[in-house]
């Protein structure tokens, strides 16, 4: 089935989001929206992507919520490998201010952001509207008046990604500077495996702080330490896959590989919500043997720290109810 606008969004903005999708289905606007959760065991990664492919528009619902949600990082990611960022139309609707992570990956694209002077039944359908009209209206006016930059812009805020770009767009006609441009994808090069190499190093760090006797008083700095190493190689991955696109300069990065970084923030993430997950449960069964407050209160604890790593989780999240009851 086609739709006009698929709207991303976290759960916990679910009553902004059910506002935007009534707003723009009673303009005309063919909307889809997981409300309750795809149900009668149909695939649900399946009908995620199936619907955002059948879209012509990706409403992205930005906030501190939707940016620790695992389920809208994968529907970006998959919308921008799938149809490009400016498939994409973000919203701000908490006044949050945006990770690197994706600031790198929309940088091309203009944000709007939810507030008194910013309606949602106005300028918000108006917008969109505009936007399904014409797909290029969301284009930053940089990007229109320099189309041949277009494949360097998710670069735009790292300083060497700027050289780079100016470099790459205006240069590359003129044989008696290619030497600078050379020069600055090397540069490029040099910052990612930094990146990389910063990377590993908070990585150490987080098992440093796991190995510590009260791993419950360093979980915060352990989970940034990782997120932190996460946008790390988001940015390494961003300048690798531009040049990676360029003949001329992709042989400075088909080498560069971060895989082994990636599997260990997986495994780590893994690890640390079975261990936290696996505590909770244990003292949520204790708790329905014995009501005492005191096992609610540290089932309640464990519970928020393994739903701090994935927001989502359905089995965390429905003992965190219960035992809220």
């Amino acid at each position: 089935m086609a739709y006009d606008v698929f709207i991303s969004y976290s759960r916990k903005d679910a009553e902004v989001a059910d506002h935007i999708y009534e707003a723009l289905e009673a303009s005309g606007i063919r909307c889809f929206i997981d409300r309750e959760g795809i149900s009668g065991g149909a695939d649900f990664p399946r009908v995620l992507a199936d619907a955002i492919l059948h879209s012509r528009l990706l409403l992205f619902l930005a906030s501190q919520q939707s940016y620790a949600s695992e389920f809208t990082q994968k529907e970006l990611t998959f919308a921008v490998s799938k149809k490009g960022s400016r498939f994409i139309f973000p919203l701000i609707i908490d006044g949050s201010s945006l990770p690197e992570s994706l600031e790198f990956l929309l940088s091309d694209i203009n944000w709007r952001k939810l507030s008194g002077r910013y309606t949602v039944e106005k300028e918000l359908v108006e917008d969109v509207k505009k936007r399904l009209e014409d797909p290029h209206s969301g284009e930053t006016l940089q990007d229109r008046d320099r189309g041949i930059v277009k494949k360097y812009s998710m670069m735009g805020i790292s300083l060497v990604a700027i050289a780079v770009i100016g470099l790459l767009s205006f240069q590359m006609y003129s044989s008696g500077k290619v030497r600078k441009a050379r020069s600055a994808a090397q540069e490029a090069q040099t910052t990612c495996q930094q990146w990389i190499r910063n990377a590993g190093n908070l990585l150490s760090r987080s098992d440093s702080l796991r190995d510590c006797s009260r791993p419950v008083d360093t979980f915060e700095e352990e989970l940034q330490c990782i997120r932190n190493a996460s946008v790390l190689l988001d940015k390494a991955d961003s300048v690798r896959e531009v040049f990676l696109q360029d003949v001329d300069y992709s042989h400075f990065f088909l080498q560069m590989s971060d895989a082994s970084d990636r599997n260990g923030i997986s495994h780590r993430l893994d690890s640390m919500f079975g261990i936290w997950s696996r505590y909770a449960r244990s003292n949520y069964e204790q708790y329905c043997k014995d009501p005492n407050p005191i096992y609610r209160d540290i089932t309640l604890h464990y519970t928020e720290m393994a739903l701090r790593i994935r927001p989502e989780e359905g089995e965390m999240l429905e003992i965190k109810n219960k035992c809220k009851i």
